[in-house]
């Protein structure tokens, strides 16, 4: 199961440049229209000092809560099982400690296992990936800057993005 099975964003993937002056940014935003194929929808413009910036760099705020139900639903569950799994082979290797009490063997590994697959949910769902989009553009802003940002829906439109966004900008950042 890859990462992007489990998140539930329609939006996983994000692309940001920062520009010094309005008009450099609105020719990037409208040449990923033009040239990228990207609909409004996809494209943010983040003013300086922007009231709205937080609602457009991360503005699935439901579906990252869904992703954050469904990873630790899942991956503790996977974990749960593993643990399962790795006390049946050490049971049944025949391990002195493991044999004299299989039940709390079998307890301990599921519970540790589900650990720490929710460890690793907490992981993905933090989406820590976005961390360099959202500074940047936080940055940005707060020193009279503007900054574009796409929201792609997969891998191939994030890479789009990025390589048109570069021959605007030498200040790109773009999540996972």
């Amino acid at each position: 199961m890859t990462q992007a099975e489990i998140i539930t964003e329609e939006f996983p993937h994000k692309v940001s440049a920062v520009f010094h002056d309005a008009r450099h940014a609105r020719d990037a935003a409208n040449a990923l229209a033009a040239e990228g194929g990207f609909s409004s929808d996809q494209v943010e413009l983040v003013e300086p000092h922007d009231r709205h910036l937080s609602s457009k760099v991360e503005r699935e705020s439901g579906a990252i809560f869904s992703t954050m139900l469904r990873t630790h639903t899942i991956l503790a569950i996977v974990g749960a099982v593993a643990g399962l799994v790795l006390a049946g082979v050490l049971v049944g290797a025949g391990f002195d400690w493991a044999t004299t009490s299989p039940g709390w063997v079998f307890g301990v590994f599921a519970v540790i296992g589900g650990a720490i697959g929710g460890m690793a949910a907490g992981l993905i769902s933090a989406r820590p990936d976005h961390e360099g989009v959202i500074t940047d553009t936080q940055e940005a802003s707060s020193h009279g800057e503007w900054t574009v940002v796409v929201h792609a829906r997969d891998e191939d439109e994030k890479h789009r993005a990025d390589d048109l966004l570069e021959r605007h900008s030498k200040e790109v950042a773009e999540s996972l």
